[in-house]
């Protein structure tokens, strides 16, 4: 160890700074990977969640935006929940007989319970109970389904309780 300190002290004092110079950097070197570098990939990390979080938050505020406000939400519930036609004239059930003249196979309105045979296609038949209700008629209690021809042949029954 002596004889190396001896031979640095033997150099010129330019190749003694160099030296010196080149020790430092290594150490300054050697501390930032050992210090400060595990310090700066956190920082980037932290930034990239940011961003993400920052992304994330915009995201949810365009859907938020895109969505109705509560008031307009309580509006059309307000509005839904009123009755279809308060003012509107009551339709019957010999109006929705007639509306479907073409497909009445049968109807016994005098039996207890009323009888209703329909041949409908099958994207009517959802309909038909649309109409019942607008006709202030509960939806029946019992109801037969069968297929023919390429059209549901439907016989309702209405209770006494249904009819007007």
């Amino acid at each position: 160890m002596n004889e190396s300190l001896l031979h640095w002290l033997a150099l010129s004092l330019s190749k003694r700074i160099a030296c010196l110079m080149m020790m430092s950097f290594v150490l300054l070197t050697l501390a930032w990977f050992a210090l400060l570098y595990p310090q700066q990939q956190r920082l980037d990390s932290q930034t990239q969640e940011q961003e993400d979080v920052g992304l994330q938050l915009q995201q949810r505020q365009h859907q938020l935006a895109v969505r109705p406000s509560i008031e307009a939400l309580e509006i059309e519930i307000a509005r839904l929940l009123q009755p279809a036609s308060e003012n509107a004239e009551r339709q019957t059930l010999e109006n929705v007989v007639t509306a479907r003249g073409t497909q009445l196979e049968n109807w016994q309105p005098g039996s207890q319970p009323q009888q209703l045979q329909l041949r409908v296609q099958w994207s009517q038949f959802l309909p038909l109970f649309g109409e019942l209700a607008l006709a202030r008629l509960s939806v029946p209690d019992r109801f037969e389904l069968s297929a023919e021809q390429g059209a549901l042949k439907t016989l309702l029954w209405l209770e006494d309780g249904d009819a007007e």
